[in-house]
């Protein structure tokens, strides 16, 4: 039933895209409140499990923000002191999540950065998918975008620790999780993924090692059950429901020495 739903709004996406409704400021408010009810719905309805990872005043960061459902949340949380770095490649969905946090007044709580993450800094390509406004990726073709490093923007930023890091990047979590690698070892943050293992490997990686990645930095895998509560299982469980195409929210613990 979900991935019915969203092969029928992908589609009326790419129709309403063709009548360039989207580039009025109606249009955009109107697709931006239909996608903001959608991901609460179908998507993301799981996200207020997230909050018991964050307390106000500290720092959150979100990678893949797209047009800032979670940045937006995020940064309420994070009241009080706190800020989220929000990444966010696409020239659209990055001037749409400005106008989000205007106009939800969190510009103060937010600091946004237009580019994509990945293991080294530098310039790399971004795949744009013109009907598809969260399937931009990095490929060997496409808009020079800049790449930055998760450690980068940390000690950029000057933050302490960072309690909270969600990564959707389709295809891409190996390489900003390499360019994460001195953040994580530091503050054990919990991290969130939307992992799908066939577009990883289509980037040259696959959840397995992934989920090695993280289990050797002892992490441990949950999974939101129907009931929307995370629930610890096992690598080969968290292999299988991302696997054959499908893609799965992934949630990575700490282990409490």
């Amino acid at each position: 039933m979900k991935l019915f739903v969203q092969e029928l709004l992908l589609k009326t996406y790419a129709l309403i895209v063709r009548t360039g409704v989207l580039e009025t400021r109606a249009g955009r408010r109107l697709f931006a409140g239909a996608y903001n009810l959608y991901k609460l719905l179908l998507e993301a309805c799981e996200i207020r499990f997230l909050r018991a990872y964050v307390k106000p005043g500290e720092v959150v960061v979100d990678v893949g923000a797209n047009v800032g459902f979670f940045t937006r949340r995020f940064a309420q949380w994070v009241s009080d002191g706190g800020f989220v770095i929000a990444i966010e490649p696409e020239e659209t969905n990055f001037r749409n999540l400005l106008r989000n946090l205007d106009r939800y007044h969190l510009a103060a709580a937010v600091r946004p950065f237009q580019g994509v993450a990945a293991e080294a800094p530098g310039t790399l390509k971004l795949e744009i998918n013109p009907i598809h406004p969260a399937d931009h990726k990095i490929g060997a073709e496409g808009v020079d975008v800049t790449a930055y490093t998760v450690d980068g923007l940390v000690r950029q930023e000057g933050v302490s620790r960072v309690s909270l890091m969600k990564i959707d990047v389709q295809g891409a979590e190996e390489r900003v999780l390499r360019g994460a690698g001195e953040m994580i070892a530091r503050d054990h943050p919990v991290i969130f993924i939307e992992m799908d293992d066939t577009g990883l490997r289509k980037m040259d990686s696959s959840a397995q090692r992934v989920i090695d990645l993280l289990t050797e930095a002892n992490y441990e895998i949950r999974h939101f059950s129907k009931a929307g509560k995370p629930e610890l299982i096992s690598i080969e469980t968290a292999l299988g429901l991302c696997a054959d195409g499908r893609y799965t929210d992934l949630l990575f613990v700490p282990v409490v020495a």
